[in-house]
């Protein structure tokens, strides 16, 4: 998982001089667009690590599809859960997100990414794959996006054949299965206030 989600941030943060030309409105250019409001945050030399993590969180909530992204790792409990509990647990995940983020960010050493190929279906689902460059071998990282309200955003990912999605389905399933999804929130809630304080 750790593996993984690095690969998320080496991405992130080297991919811009391969997408550089591309058009605008494309899922391509909307992830560039991300790209660039990350590196804005890591390389600046004035913000504090809690102020970081604040330009983090805005940028997750506005570049990922979280209400996807939550439904897709919660899977059949989605649809059981209630109103109040489906919007604690964008909020718990949100914040699971931006903690292993900003947790990753001192691991980037200016791995190169190659961009391959951005693809469309049904004129609202797309991917972009890339490959992380290493010194012995190079990582395919395949990002899908989501064209909602005009804007296309992340709602996967996946290094090296493991996704985001499937990663936490698989880590939440026997938590979901004992309590449901307020059972699974009252462990975020917990963990989320732990490394908060």
């Amino acid at each position: 998982m750790k593996n993984s989600l690095l690969a998320l941030i080496l991405t992130l943060f080297t991919l811009t001089s391969f997408v550089s030309k591309a058009e605008v409105g494309t899922p391509t250019s909307s992830l560039t667009e991300t790209i660039n409001l990350f590196l804005n945050v890591a390389g600046n030399k004035t913000l504090s690590a809690e102020e970081k993590k604040i330009r983090i969180t805005e940028i997750v909530k506005d570049k990922v599809d979280l209400p996807v992204v939550s439904q897709r790792v919660i899977s059949r409990y989605w649809k059981k859960a209630s109103k109040a509990e489906k919007k604690e647990f964008i909020a718990l995940f949100t914040q699971v997100i931006v903690n292993t983020y900003a947790s990753l960010l001192n691991e980037y050493t200016n791995q190169e990414v190659e961009y391959l190929k951005e693809e469309i279906k049904k004129g609202k689902y797309a991917k972009v794959k890339t490959n992380i460059v290493l010194t012995d071998k190079k990582i395919p990282v395949n990002y899908k996006l989501l064209l909602r309200k005009n804007q296309w955003r992340i709602y996967d990912f996946s290094a090296e054949g493991v996704s985001l999605i499937s990663t936490y389905t698989n880590d939440y399933k026997s938590t979901l299965k004992r309590g449901g999804l307020a059972g699974l929130n009252e462990i975020l809630r917990k963990k989320t206030t732990v490394k908060a304080s």
